[in-house]
Formats: structure tokens, sequence, C-alpha cells
């Protein structure tokens, strides 16, 4: 789906998008505004029920869990941190004994430990974290007690289950068979520390065909056209909506995201043309998450804007070699402040008045991100 020309004026900015949509045909120098969040954008807490059908929904991707030893009372553990073994001998939980998972499955899932590494099977029977990219030794089934679901198993991909009869290891060479009570040293209690509730951790609980029609449902009945005249005829004359990165590649968005928000987006312009109002989009969720919080598209609580090739910042960072070539270059003369103000209100004004149409979208380049 090619985006039209009005998502194209509204995404064209990578790291700061601010545009106002207005079909006022007067200027109105007071708005009234409302938030239109958890809409195009998946945030648990403003609608928790979207999760409520997802299996395993307590084990969510970037999930942070503990786990406890039912014979020995201790807790599982990373030595140092991560690159060596995995113990239990911990009478008490902090950072090295709690683990992130990733859920590739309804119930297999990847444990990244604090230093980063993951947890996985050594060349003999002791389990390690040792990896820096999971694979299929790093990949383990969670089995739940029915009865219990804190009560859990730990399936390897040996087929054999993760058990601590000592301490000093944990192995994954336990063929099961001992029950879930607390003589068997196969069986762990959890213990949640963190849950993530964002669009992220929805669309990859349900998978892509389930997240479709989830997210499809949601957005036609979570905000619809009478919305926008209830708020009209209220006096609400402007309204902000968040969207997130993956709109932008809406037809073919990336795993685990669906398609479908730039329809909605689209559907909300419309209305907002036959009920006088204007709205603001914003860019809620930058690519691998500016802040680490659900409404920004988080996997695991990680923040990695700005990590990739794609987006580090020091592609943007022409300071230098900018100011390096205008001590080079007859042509450009230094000017002062307000000079510079001048040439903007008059050339710079001139280019952006001859690109805005009358009566059309607004648009403001800002500097802050968050």
């Amino acid at each position: 789906m090619e985006l039209s020309k009005l998502s194209n004026r509204c995404f064209g900015l990578t790291l700061c998008l601010l545009s106002v949509y207005t079909f006022a045909q007067t200027p109105n120098p007071r708005f009234k505004a409302v938030n239109l969040g958890g809409w195009l954008v998946v945030e648990g807490w403003i609608k928790p029920s979207l999760f409520d059908g997802i299996p395993n929904k307590d084990l969510l991707y970037g999930t942070q869990v503990q786990f406890k030893s039912v014979q020995l009372g201790k807790y599982l553990s990373a030595e140092n941190g991560g690159g060596s073994i995995i113990v239990a001998n911990r009478t008490s939980a902090s950072g090295s004994e709690t683990f992130t998972l990733q859920r590739t499955t309804d119930v297999k899932y990847q444990f990244r430990v604090f230093n980063g590494q993951f947890i996985g099977q050594g060349s003999g029977k002791d389990v390690v974290a040792v990896a820096n990219d999971p694979g299929t030794t790093e990949t383990f089934e969670i089995i739940q007690n029915p009865g219990d679901n804190k009560r859990v198993q730990i399936k390897a991909s040996n087929g054999m289950f993760l058990q601590s009869k000592t301490g000093n290891h944990v192995t994954a060479d336990f063929q099961g068979d001992q029950g879930w009570g607390d003589n068997s040293p196969a069986v762990f209690v959890t213990t949640i520390v963190r849950t993530r509730q964002g669009q992220y951790q929805l669309t990859n609980g349900y998978g892509p065909d389930k997240a479709r029609q989830i997210m499809n449902d949601h957005r036609k009945i979570y905000i619809v056209e009478d919305d926008f005249r209830f708020m009209s005829n209220n006096g609400i004359n402007s309204m902000r909506i968040p969207v997130g990165w993956w709109i932008t590649s809406d037809s073919t968005p990336p795993d685990p995201y669906v398609g479908g928000s730039l329809n909605a987006l689209e559907n909300a312009f419309t209305w907002a043309e036959k009920y006088g109002v204007k709205i603001i989009v914003t860019l809620h969720a930058a690519p691998g998450s500016q802040n680490g919080n659900e409404h920004s598209g988080t996997r695991d609580g990680s923040q990695n804007w700005g990590k990739t090739k794609e987006y580090r910042p020091d592609r943007f960072n022409y300071r230098f070699p900018y100011f390096k070539i205008r001590q080079e270059d007859e042509c450009i003369t230094t000017i002062s402040i307000p000079q510079n103000i001048d040439f903007i209100y008059s050339d710079r004004a001139q280019q952006l008045s001859s690109i805005t149409t009358a009566n059309g979208p607004l648009t403001f380049v800002g500097k802050n991100f968050s």
C-alpha cells in the first residue's frame, strides 16, 4: 500500500514528527485538545482487556522473572551476571537472579541474563549463559503446573528438563515424572518482577493472524466517527494521535507488527475535515524504542533507538565536517544572529510557503524527542 500524499507529509521526518492537520477556514489561536492514546499505539494500562486472549499472558515478551528451586529453596542465578554457569545457591534475588524472557512461541522462550548473554546448554550437562545471540540450544519450553501456574518446569532443546540437585550447578538432564512436589529438583517457583504490555507484546503474543484480527477490531470500535462529532459539538477542536514507526510500512510492517493503522489514521483525517477538528500526529515509538517504555514499542525494556546502523546518531553528526568545509569555501560569509533571523523570515519563509497549501497541513520541525 503506497502512502498517500497526506501521509507522506506526516511521516517525512525520521527523528521528530509533529504535524497539525487543519481544515478550519479561519485561524483559531485557542486549542482545546484531547489525546487519543491507546488507539494506534497499544498501551496495556489503557485497555488491558486487549491482552486477555493471549496464551500464557503472564509470560509475554520482555517479562522479567525469577526462578526458585523448590527442593533447595534457592534462586537460580547467572554467575557473575553472565558469561559463566548457572547456579542455584542464592538466598535472595536481585539483578543476577532476574531473567528477561524473549518469547518465540506460546510456550518457548529465551532467557537473557543481567549482562546480556542468553542461557543455553553447555558442551556437557551444565547450563551456562555465554551466548550473545540465542539459537536452538538457547530456547527452552516453560511448562506450567495446571493447578498452580507459578510452579514450572523448564525443558531444554535436548528433551531433558533443567534441574538443580546441588546449588553449584544447574543441569539439563532430568527426564521428568517426579510430579510437582517440593521433592523434585526440576520444579521451580516463579516470581514475576516486571511485565510489559505494549504493541510489541500484544502482536508477538497473539501471532500474526490473530493479532491482525484483534488490532483491526480494536481500531474499528475504539475510536469511531461519532467520537469526532461528539468532541466537536462539545468544544474540542483538536486532538493528538500517537503513532508508531511501523505505520510507515503499513502494508508489510516488520515482525511482529501488523498493518491497518494507516487506514485508521486516514479515517481520522476524513472525520477531522468533516467536523472541523485539527489533528496533531506524534511519533510515539521510534525503531528500537527511544526510552524503553511500552508505549515506545520496546521489546523487553531495552532502549535501542540510535544504536542501529540506520539510526546511529553519528550518521547525523555533521557539525564538524560542515564547518570544516565552510572554512575553505570562499562563497560563504559569516553573518550575525539578527541577519540570520532576517534571512529565515525572508528567504526560508518564501520556500516554506511555496510548498504549503492554503488550509492544508502545517508542519513544525522540532529538536526534542522522547
